[in-house]
């Protein structure tokens, strides 16, 4: 087994809330900073849309031209169904940052892991964390795996951002308090023509057993989505690709937007779409971010602004540790405790608007009033 060079930093997973840390690490002159990614920036994910407000990150980052002429669709905002049969518009008219974007998300996390590079960051990717051992000093000893064989990696700090897996906050004794998880089942539409959709907001249809998503793609598909608990999906056997595009047709409206389309994922793709903390955020030398900390209802639109906001937070405590300005990370832990009860209250009102269907499952699931993580 052979032994790399010695890291200031360590970041496990190069998804937004890990290349984004390496990159506000480099701007605040940390050197010596490695992602470590499972993968090759080639699956297919769910997209996403991010709101205006992400053009000031983007601006921060240093990246915000860059990130421009990657060409996301724009997105103006949304339309819904929620709480009433009567349709309801959010846009982005009256914003003063413009308007927000549907994502790519394959593209956006390569072009993130790209920007990360040209900062000075080494990316390794197609390689696997495997384990850790603290030394005296303090550091942590990572045996990493790729198709080179295994090798150790020393690291001052660590950086969790390996997303729902948190594979070193686990390992260092963290535990996830779970809050409501849901699954998401997903396919794309295409027109027939080969013509682009027109459809420049997102749509969200709430029905008695979950909630749908409409969103255009980048690459002029149609995304739609079902979320709903895992017992619904069961019972209802919406897993089934014929019950799955029956309950589709069945909608009052989101059916209308795909309805002379045709459909491309059969069956339709199944993500988790998990809501959770950790107990415990950070150590001494050690801390989580992004997904790997705390995952958000897709409800709330704030997985990918949440966790591009962590990187922000997260690197200016490890540059304050790494110059024993402090004399741990635990300012991240309070970070995201603070940021995931707000985000409690958030989900809690959004559902709490839907009055329609008292006697189902889904929606008392989902109005049961959450709880709080403690502060440590």
């Amino acid at each position: 087994m052979t032994e790399s060079k010695p890291y200031k930093v360590a970041i496990i997973g190069g998804g937004p809330a890990g290349t984004a840390c390496a990159i506000n690490l480099c701007r605040l002159g940390v050197k010596d900073v490695l992602v470590i990614e499972s993968g090759e920036y080639e699956k297919f994910r769910i997209g996403e849309s991010i709101p205006p407000e992400s053009r000031q990150i983007f601006a921060k980052l240093g990246i915000l031209d860059s990130f421009l002429a990657e060409n996301h669709d724009p997105c103006y905002g949304s339309v819904s169904y929620w709480g009433d049969h009567r349709r309801g518009y959010n846009d982005s008219i009256m914003s003063p940052f413009g308007h927000g974007w549907h994502l790519d998300r394959t593209r956006f996390n390569r072009f993130l892991a790209n920007e990360a590079s040209k900062a000075g960051v080494e990316v390794l990717i197609q390689t696997k964390y495997q384990y850790t051992r603290q030394l005296e000093d303090g550091h942590f000893l990572l045996t990493i795996k790729n198709s080179e064989g295994r090798k150790t990696v020393n690291a001052e700090i660590v950086v969790d951002a390996s997303g729902s897996k948190a594979v070193f906050a686990q390992e260092m004794g963290s535990k996830k308090i779970h809050s409501q998880p849901l699954i998401c089942l997903a396919a794309r539409f295409k027109a027939k023509d080969g013509q682009s959709p027109q459809m420049q907001l997102t749509h969200l249809e709430a029905v008695e057993y979950g909630w749908w998503y409409t969103a255009k793609l980048p690459d002029n598909s149609m995304l739609v989505t079902l979320y709903s608990t895992k017992e619904i999906i069961q019972s209802e056997k919406l897993n089934s690709p014929d019950q799955w595009l029956e309950y589709l047709k069945n909608t009052p409206h989101t059916y209308d937007l795909v309805q002379s389309m045709e459909i491309v994922d059969n069956p339709p793709k199944g993500f988790p779409a998990p809501s959770y903390c950790l107990d415990k955020c950070a150590g001494k030398n050690w801390l989580a971010i992004g997904d790997a900390a705390s995952a958000y209802d897709p409800i709330t639109s704030r997985g990918i602004t949440k966790s591009l906001l962590n990187a922000e937070v997260s690197a200016n405590i490890v540059a304050k540790r790494l110059n024993n300005i402090i004399p741990d990370c635990q300012e991240v832990h309070n970070h995201i405790k603070l940021s995931y009860d707000r985000y409690l209250e958030e989900r809690q009102y959004y559902y709490g608007l839907e009055k329609r269907w008292k006697d189902s499952i889904f929606w008392q699931e989902l109005q049961i009033e959450n709880f709080q993580i403690p502060l440590t």
